[in-house]
């Protein structure tokens, strides 16, 4: 039963006293139901494995008492009345309104108060603890901390933010010119009470383009175009196919509720261990689970995608987050979604490159066939092949997707960085881009060589000029959080434990010339540490390319020729959308959950147009012609040309010790 259909009994809010220890800024307000509850890691800000998924259960009465059963290997620690006592796994307690839960003993304090004490409690705190910004509420204790680093870089994103208004520089899209539409202008204290959607309805998310993902804490204006995981998953959904590395099946299900109603769900994942079995048993029975196979050690399947079947067609999905808390609400993160109808019944045998790219993947994933019975399409094998029944006629990127194997022939040209080569080679791109540089933007950095690095800018600097000419290969830059960016994120050096790379990786001497800043004034998320992936051809604030992806700059991720170069190794399952400059024919756009589609474009329909790819920056030129040519504005999110690492900048890597406080006033690491 969902939440808002149930009464309100009490709320666990974060306890900080003298001895707590810098954990409890890492707590969220939990509300508690009449009826049974669940606490657990999604409950926390940030990644502590001590803490189970499902941790504790709590069964509350109507009036406000909770029995809580210990469900996790950790014990935890009751304090009421004056006295505390240890509860172990399996164990019952009863608490009521004042006593305070240690979810681990000495870590992550927790008040049960009434709903009318809540405010009063989150103010009661000694003056010691209100300096250190260790708040209640969630959004407040994020702003707060924040607001001390912060005051310049929103001085200055407000001041483009502005500018961008004036130009009328919302994102537009391709062919039809519809902008992004504007998120509601709902109030802030609205938004601490209730979730609410960052977006528009999905029929305004142009296929040519992709939106960054909603970041809590932020001023409004941020999320303007953000997206949640709400906005994406919604309508009448038939079967839904959600690939990822890491999935927490409680987190998922609160979050999008909705998903409970999907009659057919295939997860494609990549937990193992304790994470897999508590998946297994928690998972709701119509759900089918599917590791796809990794043959080569050291692999992971780490793709992000969502394919939704609708009775008017498919939604398809790819973005940069783990079903996590923490990578849909505290990094900044990109997605990029387009619908697509059924096929008629005379074009069944019709295909693009699109459509071959995503079939080949999927296959490759080799998951047990099966059958479902849907109303708009009867009886059907759900197979690679179900999804050649969609018309991906009006695609406007390509699919550059990785599988582990050792690719040989022509299957060498089908994945990684030799596939972003092949279809880069069939591109013409202006004449300003000719040795223009690259950018390398990821969060986890694999053990490099410069070998590699120069096959690596072989791949992404393909492409020819409108004369014919080769671009020529790019000077790659790296943009990379400095352990000083990771120390002032909204959140503190747990931010670092989503960038894993180790001092060995991060280290080597010839890398030092690539380091650039993470820096993102113009879309408000400086202090939002990047589990986005991007990778990027540019000129000024003129996209020749850009790649949204899962891959992170790696050898597993990407592969790596051998033999002479006639094999290309790969060791992990990704995939990516690949925006390009290209010239379309305008057409009605297509929507799975909008029943009333406009045809009225300020462009007509069947006229050819070619687009021009640019940053949110962008101030225009005069070689664009506004009646040819339409302009798409990618908010890519860090600033370009990228600022070089100062002398005194140092590259995160997350296994080296950082004794200046963060702003949660913790070192690193935060245990041991």
């Amino acid at each position: 039963m969902a939440s808002s259909h149930r009464v309100r009994v009490g709320t666990l809010v974060p306890f900080a006293e003298g001895k707590s220890g810098p954990s409890n800024a890492s707590l969220l307000s939990i509300p508690i139901f009449e009826g049974s509850n669940v606490v657990g890691r999604s409950n926390l800000v940030v990644v502590d494995k001590r803490v189970s998924r499902k941790h504790l259960s709590l069964c509350a009465l109507a009036d406000g008492s909770v029995e809580v059963v210990v469900e996790g290997p950790n014990p935890i620690v009751l304090r009421s009345e004056g006295e505390a006592r240890k509860v172990s796994a399996q164990g019952r307690a009863k608490i009521v309104y004042d006593d305070v839960l240690e979810l681990i003993p000495g870590d992550y304090l927790m008040k049960y108060v009434n709903m009318g004490d809540e405010r009063k409690s989150s103010t009661s705190m000694d003056s010691s603890d209100l300096k250190k910004g260790k708040r209640h509420s969630e959004e407040d204790s994020v702003i707060a901390k924040r607001n001390r680093q912060v005051m310049e870089d929103e001085a200055l994103a407000r001041t483009l933010q502005e500018r961008f208004a004036e130009e009328g520089t919302s994102v537009p899209g391709m062919a039809c010119g519809q902008a992004l539409s504007s998120l509601d202008s709902a109030g802030s204290s609205e938004r601490n009470n209730k979730r609410t959607h960052s977006a528009g309805p999905l029929k305004d998310v142009l296929p040519l383009t992709f939106r960054l993902m909603h970041v809590q804490g932020l001023p409004s204006w941020t999320n303007t175009s953000a997206v949640t995981i709400q906005d994406v998953i919604q309508g009448d959904v038939l079967f839904a196919v959600l690939s990822n590395y890491m999935v927490d099946i409680d987190w998922l299900l609160t979050a999008c509720p909705s998903l409970r109603k999907v009659p057919h769900v295939l997860v494609l994942h990549g937990e193992d261990g304790a994470s897999l079995e508590h998946l297994k048993k928690s998972k709701p029975a119509n759900w089918i689970l599917h590791k796809p196979p990794l043959p080569i050690s050291f692999g992971t399947h780490h793709s992000k995608a969502m394919l939704l079947v609708y009775p008017q067609g498919i939604r398809v999905v790819v973005h940069t987050a783990n079903l996590i808390l923490v990578d849909w609400n505290n990094k900044s993160q990109g997605l990029w979604t387009q619908d697509f109808p059924w096929k008629d019944a005379n074009d069944m045998n019709t295909n693009i490159s699109f459509e071959n790219d995503l079939v080949d993947y999927l296959r490759a994933l080799k998951w047990p066939e099966f059958r479902l019975n849907l109303p708009v399409a009867g009886d059907v094998n759900i197979n690679a092949a179900f999804f050649r029944k969609f018309d991906y006629s009006s695609s406007t990127v390509r699919l550059i997707g990785s599988v582990p194997g050792y690719h040989v022939g022509p299957n060498m040209k089908k994945w990684g960085h030799m596939k972003l080569r092949s279809v880069l080679e069939e591109c013409v791109f202006e004449k300003q881009f000719c040795k223009s540089p690259l950018i390398y933007q990821f969060s986890s950095l694999g053990s490099l060589d410069e070998k590699w690095m120069s096959e690596f800018a072989c791949s992404l600097s393909a492409g020819k000029a409108e004369d014919g000419s080769p671009l020529g290969i790019g000077k790659p830059l790296i943009v990379w959080p400095t352990v000083e960016d990771v120390r002032c994120s909204i959140e503190g050096y747990a931010a670092g434990s989503c960038i894993p790379s180790p001092q060995k990786n991060v280290e080597k001497d010839f890398l030092r010339k690539y380091w650039s800043r993470w820096k993102a004034d113009h879309v408000g998320r400086c202090r939002a540490m990047p589990h986005i992936k991007t990778f990027t051809r540019y000129n000024g604030q003129n996209i020749a390319w850009f790649l949204l992806t899962s891959s992170n700059l790696s050898k597993a991720a990407w592969g790596a020729l051998q033999k002479n170069n006639t094999q290309l190794m790969i060791r992990s399952y990704e995939l990516g959308v690949l925006f390009s400059p290209k010239t379309l024919q305008c057409v009605p756009q297509f929507s799975c959950t909008e029943k009333n589609q406009s045809n009225q474009d300020k462009l007509a329909l069947g006229k050819n147009i070619k687009t021009k790819l640019v940053t949110l920056c962008w101030q225009g030129d005069e070689e664009t012609d506004p009646s040819t040519t339409e302009v798409v504005k990618l908010p890519v999110p860090y600033q370009l040309p990228p600022r070089l690492y100062g002398a005194e900048d140092v590259p995160w890597s997350w296994d080296r010790r950082y004794t200046k406080k963060d702003v949660y006033g913790s070192g690193w690491p935060r245990h041991g």
